[in-house]
């Protein structure tokens, strides 16, 4: 999980110790970021809008989630 914080100018910032109303993120789902913005949670959480932008710099200060392989517990099985 993350921590989402929305300063007084409006702007997303993304850490745990950041001052400020914040709310809680997935962190390792690419798609927690899309059924957020689909459930207006920013805006909720946030009390206050979110823009688009906004909401874009938070999405690429995630990390990405990783692909498949070993990395991610989908290994291949040998037959």
């Amino acid at each position: 999980m993350v921590r989402v914080v929305r300063s007084s100018d409006g702007a997303l910032s993304v850490g745990t110790g950041l001052p400020g109303r914040g709310a809680w993120l997935c962190r390792d789902t690419p798609g927690c970021v899309d059924l957020a913005i689909r459930r207006k949670a920013f805006e909720r959480a946030l009390r206050g809008p979110v823009g688009a932008s906004e909401v874009e710099r938070v999405r690429a200060a995630l990390p990405s989630a990783p692909g498949p392989g070993p990395a991610s517990g989908k290994a291949d099985r040998a037959l």
